[in-house]
Protein backbone atom coordinates (compact mmCIF):
# COMPACT_ATOMS: atom_id res chain seq x y z
CA UNK A 1 0.00 0.00 0.00
CA UNK A 2 1.36 3.43 -0.96
CA UNK A 3 1.09 6.01 1.79
CA UNK A 4 0.33 9.68 1.16
CA UNK A 5 2.78 11.79 3.10
CA UNK A 6 2.74 15.04 1.15
CA UNK A 7 1.27 17.86 3.24
CA UNK A 8 1.27 20.54 0.51
CA UNK A 9 -0.32 20.28 -2.93
CA UNK A 10 2.01 22.91 -4.33
CA UNK A 11 5.45 23.00 -2.71
CA UNK A 12 6.61 26.60 -2.44
CA UNK A 13 10.14 27.96 -2.89
CA UNK A 14 11.09 30.22 -0.01
CA UNK A 15 14.31 30.99 -1.82
CA UNK A 16 14.96 30.83 -5.56
CA UNK A 17 17.81 31.70 -7.91
CA UNK A 18 20.51 31.08 -5.32
CA UNK A 19 19.34 33.76 -2.86
CA UNK A 20 19.18 36.19 -5.78
CA UNK A 21 22.65 35.20 -7.06
CA UNK A 22 22.49 32.00 -9.10
CA UNK A 23 26.23 31.44 -8.77
CA UNK A 24 25.01 30.00 -5.45
CA UNK A 25 24.58 26.67 -7.20
CA UNK A 26 24.37 24.08 -4.41
CA UNK A 27 22.61 24.23 -1.07
CA UNK A 28 25.64 22.28 0.11
CA UNK A 29 24.86 22.18 3.84
CA UNK A 30 22.01 22.93 6.19
CA UNK A 31 21.54 23.15 9.96
CA UNK A 32 19.20 24.61 12.56
CA UNK A 33 20.98 26.64 15.24
CA UNK A 34 19.40 28.69 18.02
CA UNK A 35 16.03 28.84 16.27
CA UNK A 36 17.30 29.84 12.81
CA UNK A 37 18.00 27.79 9.69
CA UNK A 38 21.41 28.11 8.04
CA UNK A 39 22.35 27.17 4.48
CA UNK A 40 25.94 26.93 3.26
CA UNK A 41 26.35 27.27 -0.48
CA UNK A 42 28.61 25.80 -3.14
CA UNK A 43 29.49 28.31 -5.84
CA UNK A 44 29.43 27.90 -9.61
CA UNK A 45 29.96 24.14 -9.42
CA UNK A 46 29.94 23.56 -13.18
CA UNK A 47 32.53 26.29 -13.62
CA UNK A 48 34.82 24.74 -11.02
CA UNK A 49 34.17 21.34 -12.59
CA UNK A 50 35.45 22.71 -15.89
CA UNK A 51 38.57 24.08 -14.21
CA UNK A 52 39.41 21.08 -12.07
CA UNK A 53 38.13 17.85 -13.63
CA UNK A 54 39.22 17.47 -17.27
CA UNK A 55 38.07 13.83 -17.33
CA UNK A 56 34.43 14.90 -17.06
CA UNK A 57 33.20 15.30 -20.63
CA UNK A 58 30.09 17.18 -21.75
CA UNK A 59 29.77 17.80 -25.49
CA UNK A 60 28.50 21.36 -25.09
CA UNK A 61 29.27 23.05 -21.78
CA UNK A 62 25.97 24.04 -20.09
CA UNK A 63 27.18 27.35 -18.64
CA UNK A 64 29.61 29.93 -20.00
CA UNK A 65 33.17 30.11 -18.71
CA UNK A 66 33.44 33.88 -18.51
CA UNK A 67 36.57 34.20 -16.41
CA UNK A 68 39.85 32.45 -15.79
CA UNK A 69 40.30 30.68 -12.49
CA UNK A 70 41.88 32.99 -9.87
CA UNK A 71 41.60 36.14 -11.98
CA UNK A 72 40.38 39.16 -10.02
CA UNK A 73 36.94 39.42 -11.61
CA UNK A 74 36.28 35.74 -10.94
CA UNK A 75 37.29 36.10 -7.30
CA UNK A 76 35.19 39.21 -6.78
CA UNK A 77 32.02 38.04 -8.53
CA UNK A 78 31.90 34.26 -8.60
CA UNK A 79 34.04 32.14 -6.33
CA UNK A 80 33.21 33.08 -2.72
CA UNK A 81 31.06 30.59 -0.78
CA UNK A 82 28.29 31.99 1.41
CA UNK A 83 26.21 31.22 4.49
CA UNK A 84 22.60 32.38 4.66
CA UNK A 85 20.30 32.62 7.64
CA UNK A 86 16.52 32.18 7.81
CA UNK A 87 15.19 33.57 11.09
CA UNK A 88 11.70 33.14 12.56
CA UNK A 89 11.37 36.93 12.75
CA UNK A 90 11.80 37.60 9.02
CA UNK A 91 10.49 36.10 5.80
CA UNK A 92 13.64 37.19 3.96
CA UNK A 93 16.88 35.22 4.32
CA UNK A 94 20.02 37.19 5.09
CA UNK A 95 23.64 36.50 4.20
CA UNK A 96 25.71 36.23 7.38
CA UNK A 97 29.02 35.13 5.93
CA UNK A 98 31.02 35.28 2.70
CA UNK A 99 34.35 33.52 2.22
CA UNK A 100 37.25 35.80 3.03
CA UNK A 101 40.42 36.39 1.04
CA UNK A 102 43.52 34.21 1.16
CA UNK A 103 46.90 35.77 0.45
CA UNK A 104 49.44 33.22 -0.86
CA UNK A 105 53.15 33.73 -0.34
CA UNK A 106 53.43 34.74 -3.97
CA UNK A 107 50.75 35.93 -6.36
CA UNK A 108 47.44 37.70 -5.98
CA UNK A 109 44.84 36.96 -3.29
CA UNK A 110 41.84 34.74 -3.93
CA UNK A 111 38.73 33.64 -2.06
CA UNK A 112 39.56 31.02 0.53
CA UNK A 113 36.44 28.78 0.15
CA UNK A 114 34.13 28.05 -2.76
CA UNK A 115 31.83 25.76 -0.81
CA UNK A 116 30.56 25.01 2.69
CA UNK A 117 29.96 21.30 2.36
CA UNK A 118 28.83 20.39 5.88
CA UNK A 119 27.41 21.91 9.06
CA UNK A 120 26.92 20.57 12.58
CA UNK A 121 25.03 22.08 15.47
CA UNK A 122 26.98 21.12 18.58
CA UNK A 123 24.81 20.68 21.68
CA UNK A 124 25.70 20.77 25.34
CA UNK A 125 23.05 19.60 27.82
CA UNK A 126 20.51 19.63 24.96
CA UNK A 127 21.14 23.32 24.21
CA UNK A 128 22.77 24.69 21.07
CA UNK A 129 26.31 25.74 21.95
CA UNK A 130 28.07 26.21 18.60
CA UNK A 131 27.55 25.94 14.86
CA UNK A 132 30.48 24.30 13.07
CA UNK A 133 30.92 24.69 9.32
CA UNK A 134 33.38 22.77 7.14
CA UNK A 135 34.73 24.10 3.87
CA UNK A 136 35.67 23.10 0.36
CA UNK A 137 38.80 25.14 -0.19
CA UNK A 138 40.82 26.18 -3.19
CA UNK A 139 43.57 23.95 -4.56
CA UNK A 140 46.14 26.77 -4.24
CA UNK A 141 45.20 27.36 -0.62
CA UNK A 142 46.28 25.75 2.62
CA UNK A 143 43.64 23.04 2.94
CA UNK A 144 40.08 22.76 4.25
CA UNK A 145 38.92 24.83 7.18
CA UNK A 146 36.58 24.32 10.06
CA UNK A 147 34.72 27.44 11.19
CA UNK A 148 32.69 28.09 14.31
CA UNK A 149 29.96 30.51 15.27
CA UNK A 150 28.47 30.98 18.72
CA UNK A 151 25.85 33.55 17.76
CA UNK A 152 25.02 32.61 14.16
CA UNK A 153 26.24 35.99 12.99
CA UNK A 154 30.04 35.86 13.05
CA UNK A 155 32.19 32.93 11.93
CA UNK A 156 35.84 32.35 12.75
CA UNK A 157 38.31 29.84 11.33
CA UNK A 158 39.71 27.31 13.77
CA UNK A 159 43.31 26.05 13.93
CA UNK A 160 44.12 23.41 11.33
CA UNK A 161 45.03 19.88 12.43
CA UNK A 162 48.11 18.17 11.02
CA UNK A 163 46.95 15.68 8.35
CA UNK A 164 48.90 13.23 6.22
CA UNK A 165 47.43 11.78 3.01
CA UNK A 166 48.27 8.74 0.90
CA UNK A 167 48.93 11.26 -1.87
CA UNK A 168 52.22 13.09 -2.10
CA UNK A 169 51.88 16.59 -0.69
CA UNK A 170 53.84 17.85 -3.70
CA UNK A 171 51.17 16.57 -6.08
CA UNK A 172 47.86 17.00 -4.29
CA UNK A 173 46.39 19.44 -1.79
CA UNK A 174 43.64 18.27 0.54
CA UNK A 175 40.66 20.53 -0.03
CA UNK A 176 37.34 19.33 1.34
CA UNK A 177 35.45 18.09 4.41
CA UNK A 178 32.06 16.47 3.78
CA UNK A 179 31.04 14.77 7.04
CA UNK A 180 30.74 16.54 10.37
CA UNK A 181 28.77 15.23 13.35
CA UNK A 182 28.62 15.20 17.11
CA UNK A 183 29.16 11.91 18.94
CA UNK A 184 28.62 12.39 22.67
CA UNK A 185 31.07 15.22 23.57
CA UNK A 186 33.20 14.67 20.45
CA UNK A 187 33.12 16.49 17.14
CA UNK A 188 33.93 13.93 14.43
CA UNK A 189 35.01 14.50 10.83
CA UNK A 190 36.86 13.12 7.82
CA UNK A 191 38.72 14.59 4.86
CA UNK A 192 36.91 13.94 1.59
CA UNK A 193 38.41 15.91 -1.29
CA UNK A 194 41.74 16.82 -2.80
CA UNK A 195 42.99 18.82 -5.76
CA UNK A 196 43.72 17.48 -9.28
CA UNK A 197 40.11 16.36 -9.71
CA UNK A 198 39.96 14.22 -6.56
CA UNK A 199 36.92 15.97 -5.12
CA UNK A 200 35.66 12.68 -3.65
CA UNK A 201 38.93 10.78 -3.31
CA UNK A 202 41.26 12.39 -0.80
CA UNK A 203 43.21 9.18 -0.28
CA UNK A 204 42.94 9.49 3.49
CA UNK A 205 40.63 7.23 5.51
CA UNK A 206 41.35 8.53 8.99
CA UNK A 207 38.40 9.60 11.11
CA UNK A 208 39.30 12.52 13.36
CA UNK A 209 37.69 13.57 16.64
CA UNK A 210 38.19 16.21 19.31
CA UNK A 211 36.43 17.47 22.40
CA UNK A 212 37.85 20.95 21.82
CA UNK A 213 37.87 22.05 18.16
CA UNK A 214 39.26 25.46 19.12
CA UNK A 215 42.54 23.85 20.22
CA UNK A 216 43.41 22.38 16.81
CA UNK A 217 44.19 19.08 18.56
CA UNK A 218 42.46 16.26 16.69
CA UNK A 219 42.94 12.55 17.28
CA UNK A 220 42.45 9.55 15.02
CA UNK A 221 39.72 7.25 16.30
CA UNK A 222 40.46 4.54 13.72
CA UNK A 223 44.23 4.21 13.80
CA UNK A 224 45.79 4.65 10.37
CA UNK A 225 42.43 4.36 8.62
CA UNK A 226 39.96 1.83 7.25
CA UNK A 227 40.89 -0.83 4.74
CA UNK A 228 43.65 -0.36 2.18
CA UNK A 229 44.05 2.01 -0.74
CA UNK A 230 42.52 1.83 -3.38
CA UNK A 231 39.95 -0.64 -2.01
CA UNK A 232 39.10 2.24 0.30
CA UNK A 233 39.89 5.67 -1.12
CA UNK A 234 37.83 7.84 1.21
CA UNK A 235 35.51 7.80 4.20
CA UNK A 236 32.59 9.58 2.59
CA UNK A 237 29.75 9.52 5.11
CA UNK A 238 29.31 9.16 8.90
CA UNK A 239 26.19 8.28 10.86
CA UNK A 240 25.17 7.32 14.41
CA UNK A 241 22.84 4.31 14.60
CA UNK A 242 21.72 2.70 17.86
CA UNK A 243 24.53 4.43 19.72
CA UNK A 244 27.31 3.20 17.42
CA UNK A 245 29.31 5.17 14.85
CA UNK A 246 29.09 3.99 11.24
CA UNK A 247 31.43 5.01 8.43
CA UNK A 248 30.63 4.59 4.75
CA UNK A 249 33.51 4.49 2.29
CA UNK A 250 34.16 4.73 -1.42
CA UNK A 251 36.60 2.55 -3.30
CA UNK A 252 37.63 1.01 -6.57
CA UNK A 253 35.60 -2.19 -6.12
CA UNK A 254 32.61 -0.80 -4.24
CA UNK A 255 31.77 0.69 -0.87
CA UNK A 256 32.47 -0.70 2.55
CA UNK A 257 30.43 -0.07 5.70
CA UNK A 258 32.31 -0.03 9.00
CA UNK A 259 30.99 0.11 12.57
CA UNK A 260 32.84 1.64 15.49
CA UNK A 261 32.16 0.93 19.15
CA UNK A 262 33.64 3.39 21.63
CA UNK A 263 36.07 1.84 24.11
CA UNK A 264 37.54 4.98 25.65
CA UNK A 265 37.67 8.67 24.78
CA UNK A 266 39.49 8.40 21.44
CA UNK A 267 39.61 4.62 21.13
CA UNK A 268 37.01 2.87 18.99
CA UNK A 269 36.87 -0.80 18.04
CA UNK A 270 36.04 -1.08 14.33
CA UNK A 271 34.53 -3.96 12.40
CA UNK A 272 33.73 -4.37 8.71
CA UNK A 273 29.98 -4.90 8.32
CA UNK A 274 29.41 -4.76 4.54
CA UNK A 275 31.93 -4.97 1.70
CA UNK A 276 32.11 -5.15 -2.11
CA UNK A 277 29.40 -2.56 -2.62
CA UNK A 278 26.81 -4.76 -0.93
CA UNK A 279 27.27 -7.46 -3.56
CA UNK A 280 27.10 -5.09 -6.54
CA UNK A 281 30.80 -4.28 -6.69
CA UNK A 282 32.05 -1.13 -8.36
CA UNK A 283 28.56 -0.07 -9.49
CA UNK A 284 27.96 0.75 -5.83
CA UNK A 285 31.17 2.74 -5.75
CA UNK A 286 30.49 4.75 -2.63
CA UNK A 287 28.05 5.38 0.19
CA UNK A 288 26.63 8.83 -0.50
CA UNK A 289 24.09 8.92 2.34
CA UNK A 290 23.35 7.12 5.61
CA UNK A 291 20.30 7.44 7.83
CA UNK A 292 19.15 5.77 11.04
CA UNK A 293 15.40 5.15 10.95
CA UNK A 294 13.63 2.94 13.46
CA UNK A 295 15.67 -0.28 13.74
CA UNK A 296 17.40 0.03 10.37
CA UNK A 297 20.39 1.87 8.95
CA UNK A 298 19.56 3.06 5.42
CA UNK A 299 22.30 3.28 2.80
CA UNK A 300 22.20 5.39 -0.36
CA UNK A 301 24.84 4.68 -2.99
CA UNK A 302 26.29 6.38 -6.04
CA UNK A 303 29.12 6.60 -8.56
CA UNK A 304 31.06 9.85 -8.56
CA UNK A 305 30.88 12.37 -11.41
CA UNK A 306 27.13 12.00 -11.83
CA UNK A 307 26.95 8.23 -12.07
CA UNK A 308 29.78 7.74 -14.58
CA UNK A 309 33.32 7.72 -13.24
CA UNK A 310 35.36 8.03 -16.42
CA UNK A 311 38.65 8.15 -14.55
CA UNK A 312 38.14 4.61 -13.23
CA UNK A 313 35.79 3.47 -16.03
CA UNK A 314 32.86 2.75 -13.70
CA UNK A 315 29.24 3.11 -14.82
CA UNK A 316 27.03 4.65 -15.84
CA UNK A 317 24.55 3.11 -13.42
CA UNK A 318 21.69 4.18 -11.20
CA UNK A 319 22.10 4.28 -7.43
CA UNK A 320 20.68 1.77 -4.98
CA UNK A 321 18.95 1.99 -1.61
CA UNK A 322 19.91 -0.71 0.88
CA UNK A 323 19.40 -1.16 4.59
CA UNK A 324 21.19 -2.90 7.42
CA UNK A 325 18.80 -4.94 9.56
CA UNK A 326 19.19 -5.40 13.35
CA UNK A 327 20.69 -8.85 12.72
CA UNK A 328 23.32 -7.27 10.42
CA UNK A 329 21.70 -8.74 7.30
CA UNK A 330 21.87 -6.42 4.30
CA UNK A 331 18.45 -5.95 2.73
CA UNK A 332 17.72 -4.62 -0.76
CA UNK A 333 15.25 -1.74 -0.80
CA UNK A 334 15.54 -0.30 -4.32
CA UNK A 335 18.15 -2.39 -6.07
CA UNK A 336 19.05 -5.06 -8.59
CA UNK A 337 18.05 -8.56 -7.45
CA UNK A 338 20.99 -10.73 -6.38
CA UNK A 339 21.92 -13.69 -4.25
CA UNK A 340 18.34 -14.90 -4.43
CA UNK A 341 17.02 -11.65 -2.96
CA UNK A 342 14.45 -9.26 -4.45
CA UNK A 343 14.14 -5.56 -3.54
CA UNK A 344 11.60 -5.07 -0.77
CA UNK A 345 10.01 -2.10 -2.54
CA UNK A 346 9.69 -3.92 -5.85
CA UNK A 347 11.75 -1.12 -7.41
CA UNK A 348 15.11 -1.33 -9.09
CA UNK A 349 18.10 1.01 -8.79
CA UNK A 350 17.23 4.69 -8.87
CA UNK A 351 13.58 3.86 -8.05
CA UNK A 352 13.41 2.54 -11.60
CA UNK A 353 14.87 5.72 -13.07
CA UNK A 354 18.16 5.06 -14.89
CA UNK A 355 19.15 8.73 -14.48
CA UNK A 356 19.08 8.76 -10.66
CA UNK A 357 22.84 8.58 -10.20
CA UNK A 358 23.02 9.42 -6.48
CA UNK A 359 20.85 8.83 -3.48
CA UNK A 360 22.11 12.20 -2.31
CA UNK A 361 20.27 12.57 0.99
CA UNK A 362 18.23 10.38 3.34
CA UNK A 363 16.78 11.83 6.54
CA UNK A 364 14.29 10.69 9.19
CA UNK A 365 11.81 13.43 10.10
CA UNK A 366 8.70 12.98 12.24
CA UNK A 367 8.79 9.20 11.84
CA UNK A 368 9.11 9.32 8.06
CA UNK A 369 12.00 8.71 5.69
CA UNK A 370 12.65 11.42 3.11
CA UNK A 371 15.04 10.65 0.27
CA UNK A 372 16.41 12.95 -2.43
CA UNK A 373 18.18 11.96 -5.64
CA UNK A 374 20.51 13.46 -8.21
CA UNK A 375 19.14 13.04 -11.76
CA UNK A 376 21.49 13.69 -14.69
CA UNK A 377 18.93 13.45 -17.52
CA UNK A 378 19.09 17.22 -18.12
CA UNK A 379 22.57 16.84 -19.59
CA UNK A 380 20.89 15.36 -22.66
CA UNK A 381 20.23 18.97 -23.64
CA UNK A 382 23.95 19.42 -24.26
CA UNK A 383 24.83 16.02 -25.71
CA UNK A 384 25.45 15.77 -29.45
CA UNK A 385 23.09 13.13 -30.76
CA UNK A 386 25.70 11.27 -32.81
CA UNK A 387 28.04 11.17 -29.80
CA UNK A 388 25.58 9.56 -27.40
CA UNK A 389 26.95 6.32 -25.97
CA UNK A 390 23.91 4.08 -26.44
CA UNK A 391 21.87 3.19 -29.51
CA UNK A 392 18.76 4.30 -27.64
CA UNK A 393 20.34 7.67 -27.00
CA UNK A 394 21.26 8.14 -30.64
CA UNK A 395 17.71 7.29 -31.69
CA UNK A 396 16.14 9.71 -29.22
CA UNK A 397 15.04 12.80 -31.12
CA UNK A 398 14.95 16.30 -29.71
CA UNK A 399 11.18 16.64 -29.38
CA UNK A 400 10.81 13.32 -27.56
CA UNK A 401 13.58 14.30 -25.16
CA UNK A 402 11.83 17.60 -24.43
CA UNK A 403 8.60 15.78 -23.58
CA UNK A 404 10.48 13.40 -21.28
CA UNK A 405 12.37 16.18 -19.50
CA UNK A 406 9.24 18.25 -18.97
CA UNK A 407 7.77 15.40 -16.90
CA UNK A 408 10.80 13.59 -15.50
CA UNK A 409 13.80 15.91 -15.79
CA UNK A 410 15.08 17.04 -12.40
CA UNK A 411 15.63 15.42 -9.04
CA UNK A 412 13.18 13.14 -7.29
CA UNK A 413 12.01 13.26 -3.67
CA UNK A 414 10.60 10.08 -2.13
CA UNK A 415 8.87 9.43 1.17
CA UNK A 416 8.23 6.32 3.26
CA UNK A 417 7.29 5.34 6.79
CA UNK A 418 8.65 1.80 6.76
CA UNK A 419 11.32 1.91 4.02
CA UNK A 420 9.30 -0.54 1.90
CA UNK A 421 6.33 1.41 0.53
CA UNK A 422 7.40 4.68 -1.10
CA UNK A 423 5.50 7.71 -2.32
CA UNK A 424 7.06 10.11 -4.86
CA UNK A 425 6.68 13.78 -3.93
CA UNK A 426 8.29 15.07 -7.14
CA UNK A 427 9.58 13.46 -10.33
CA UNK A 428 10.85 16.69 -11.87
CA UNK A 429 12.73 18.86 -9.41
CA UNK A 430 9.56 20.54 -8.18
CA UNK A 431 8.68 21.61 -11.74
CA UNK A 432 12.20 22.86 -12.41
CA UNK A 433 14.37 20.59 -14.56
CA UNK A 434 17.43 22.58 -13.50
CA UNK A 435 17.00 21.34 -9.91
CA UNK A 436 18.98 18.25 -10.81
CA UNK A 437 19.70 17.29 -7.20
CA UNK A 438 18.15 17.44 -3.75
CA UNK A 439 21.23 18.06 -1.67
CA UNK A 440 19.70 18.59 1.78
CA UNK A 441 16.41 18.00 3.58
CA UNK A 442 15.80 19.70 6.91
CA UNK A 443 12.99 20.50 9.34
CA UNK A 444 12.78 24.02 10.71
CA UNK A 445 10.03 26.11 12.28
CA UNK A 446 7.47 23.28 11.91
CA UNK A 447 8.09 22.92 8.17
CA UNK A 448 10.26 20.60 6.12
CA UNK A 449 12.47 22.00 3.37
CA UNK A 450 14.12 20.45 0.35
CA UNK A 451 17.36 22.23 -0.55
CA UNK A 452 18.46 21.77 -4.14
CA UNK A 453 21.57 21.66 -6.27
CA UNK A 454 21.11 23.74 -9.41
CA UNK A 455 24.34 24.89 -11.10
CA UNK A 456 22.69 26.13 -14.31
CA UNK A 457 23.05 29.86 -13.88
CA UNK A 458 23.21 32.77 -14.18
CA UNK A 459 23.24 31.81 -17.88
CA UNK A 460 22.61 28.46 -19.51
CA UNK A 461 23.19 27.18 -23.05
CA UNK A 462 19.78 27.26 -24.71
CA UNK A 463 19.09 25.14 -27.80
CA UNK A 464 15.99 24.54 -29.93
CA UNK A 465 16.98 21.39 -31.85
CA UNK A 466 19.66 18.73 -32.23
CA UNK A 467 21.33 20.87 -34.89
CA UNK A 468 21.18 24.15 -32.99
CA UNK A 469 24.59 25.14 -31.51
CA UNK A 470 22.66 27.25 -29.00
CA UNK A 471 23.46 30.47 -27.21
CA UNK A 472 23.94 31.40 -23.57
CA UNK A 473 20.92 33.13 -22.10
CA UNK A 474 19.90 34.24 -18.63
CA UNK A 475 18.21 31.39 -16.81
CA UNK A 476 15.43 32.52 -14.44
CA UNK A 477 15.32 29.00 -12.97
CA UNK A 478 19.05 28.71 -12.24
CA UNK A 479 20.64 28.65 -8.78
CA UNK A 480 19.78 26.61 -5.71
CA UNK A 481 16.29 26.65 -4.25
CA UNK A 482 14.97 26.15 -0.73
CA UNK A 483 11.50 24.62 -1.07
CA UNK A 484 8.87 24.19 1.62
CA UNK A 485 7.36 20.74 1.21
Amino acid sequence: MTIALHKHVNPAPVCACGFGDSYNAYAYSAAVFKGSMYIGTGRANLVFLRFGMPNVHIDMWPVPIEYKNYEQAFEERVSAAEIWRFSPESSTPRRVHQADWYQPETGTPFRRHYGYRSMCTYKERSSDKALYVASTSRSRGDGPDLMVSYDGESFQRLPKPSIVSEFSSNEVTLTSIRSLLQYDELLVTTITGASNGNVNGAGITTIFATDDPTSGKWFSINGKGLGTFPEVVVVYELCIHQGLLYAGTGGINGFQLWRGQRISKYDFKWELVVKDGGGRGALNQGIISLCSHRDYLYIGTGIQNGGHDRTNNVGPAAAEVLRLAPNDELELVCANPRDGLLPLSGRGPGFGNYFNAYIWKIVSIDGKLLLGTMDWSIFGLWALRDERKTRFGRLLDWDTMQVFLSSYGGAELWCSEDGVDWNCMTHNGFNNIYNFGIRNIIKWNNHTYACTANPFGPEVLTRTSDLDPGEYRLNPKGGCQIISI
